[in-house]
């Protein structure tokens, strides 16, 4: 018959069996340090050989470093409450160089010896279009696509997605750098991107076909994987290396925040050498303005003097010719009163009209002639008598 246990009582069961186990007390077990991280008082780390692994913990600082072989004293022990089995180490002591380190050095000094770490192509100085290897699923492009909207809304982004773990990641990851190359052509830069996790999270960056695919790519990489602390192979081929994705995102719209900062510099110096040319120009013009002014007061001085000596010649020419005028208009009245027959006629002279025609002498008249004889105070009619032709020489006179 089968018996029914709940969870708390299986847990507490297998709890007893392992504390009841003395192989699992006072155990030294050897393994390569593959991922560790303290906190507080505490030490996590994970042992790794072969194929396997071991959680263990601290609950002291003991030493020891990722990569290195280590001989670890403690205890198995089981949590019934999370019903994990974990390694309880009381004492660390490092044998040296763990396999996974060294074949990882192996791989460096081979690529570095090949120059996959060195020439490579600088990031350009304005990014316009940026182009990320990761997933497309994860808080990292969240995380990316937030800072670069903050700081560079115009910035182009676009997602290679790619698997970031577990099998075939490295594979993938490599695959997107060489699609980015053959298909975006106009990327400025490639951001490879993963956010933290443990070294076997990050091992794909480690890979030789993922360095290889960051040293070939003709366009600039920026290597952003795990957290600050955490370097890898990909770090070492890319053109920059950002210790998280956030500060990739930072340094791909830094380009364009210095540009504009530039620019705005250039303006103020700009608006500086204007408002200095300005003021030089105004008080040159202010200078110029007062010696025009003083210049046009001594020529509006002088020509006020030489206005008022050419009216005075003027009114001279002006009083003598006038003057001139009068005495020939005094002359000609003179001449023009000798002449006036009302003048004439007041000396005793009387003019003698015949049918309305002025007669000059006294040919052409007879007895019973009728005449007008205008005199200087008036005329009256008469009727000739008698005509006599005398012999004092004014006979043939024409008054």
């Amino acid at each position: 018959m089968q018996r029914r246990l709940t969870v708390s009582q299986l847990n507490s069961y297998i709890s007893g069996v392992f504390e009841d186990e003395f192989v699992l007390h006072d155990v030294v077990v050897r393994g390569e340090i593959f991922e560790l991280k303290v906190m507080g008082a505490r030490t996590f780390f994970t042992l790794k050989e072969g194929g396997c692994t071991l959680n263990c913990v601290s609950f002291a600082r003991i030493g020891g470093e990722a990569g290195m072989n280590a001989d670890v004293t403690g205890t198995v022990t089981f949590y019934a409450k999370s019903g994990r089995v974990s390694f309880v180490a009381e004492s660390l002591r490092v044998a040296g160089e763990g396999e996974l380190l060294l074949e990882l050095k192996k791989l460096k000094e081979k690529l570095e010896a090949e120059g996959l770490f060195a020439n490579r192509p600088a990031l350009p100085a304005v990014i316009r279009k940026a182009a990320v290897v990761t997933s497309e699923y994860g808080a990292v492009i969240h995380d990316i696509l937030s800072v670069c909207g903050e700081s560079d809304p115009a910035i182009n982004i676009c997602v290679c997605d790619v698997r970031v773990q577990g099998t075939d990641s490295a594979e993938a990851i490599a695959r997107g750098i060489a699609d980015v190359n053959e298909y975006v052509l106009d990327a400025d830069v490639i951001v490879v991107a993963r956010g933290g996790g443990s070294a076997s999270d990050l091992q794909p960056y480690n890979t030789e076909i993922v360095a290889r695919a960051v040293a070939s790519s003709r366009i600039p990489v920026i290597s952003a994987v795990g957290h600050e602390t955490d370097y890898t192979l990909c770090d070492l081929c890319a053109s920059a290396r950002a210790g998280t994705p956030s500060i990739a995102a930072a340094m791909i719209c830094a380009p364009w925040a210095e540009r504009t900062a530039r620019v705005l510099d250039a303006a103020k110096a700009l608006v500086r050498g204007v408002e200095n040319i300005y003021s030089e120009q105004k008080h040159g013009i202010l200078y110029s303005a007062m010696r025009v002014i003083s210049l046009g007061e001594r020529l509006t001085e002088r020509r006020t003097s030489y206005v008022k000596g050419l009216l005075a010649k003027i009114s001279a020419l002006a009083d003598a010719a006038l003057s001139r005028r009068r005495e020939r208009l005094a002359a000609v009245g003179a001449a023009l009163e000798k002449l006036d027959p009302l003048k004439i006629l007041s000396q005793g002279y009387a003019k003698v009209l015949r049918g309305g025609e002025e007669l000059c002498g006294s040919d052409g008249l007879s007895a019973g002639d009728e005449v007008t004889v205008v005199m200087r105070d008036g005329r009256f009619t008469a009727r000739v008598t008698k005509t006599e032709v005398g012999n004092d020489g004014r006979k043939d006179r024409r008054a």
